[in-house]
């Protein structure tokens, strides 16, 4: 049986290696999540601190911060369809 699972793996990393289109696809992807990945680590590292401050407070009330989360967004939204567009152009 460990054999055959073997077997099957093997098969399977030919196959991808003799398609680099499928290979690239499976490096975008391994990039998307680490940069997601990267992305929750420093909000997560970050937001005690913005919680604690007292300003930050004033500044929630006024809609500052869903302001510069929404400009985020964007900014990062826009990076990845740059991204994707320069993946697709390489191939």
């Amino acid at each position: 049986m460990p054999a055959l699972i073997w077997t099957l793996l093997g098969s399977a990393f030919a196959f991808l290696v003799k398609h680099p289109f499928v290979l690239k696809m499976m490096i975008f992807a391994i990039f998307t999540g680490l940069v997601a990945f990267a992305l929750n680590f420093m909000f997560d590292q970050v937001r005690p601190y913005v919680v604690q401050n007292s300003v930050f407070v004033l500044a929630s009330y006024f809609g500052v911060l869903q302001a510069i989360s929404l400009y985020l967004t964007i900014i990062i939204a826009g990076f990845g369809v740059k991204q994707v567009l320069a993946f697709v152009r390489s191939t």
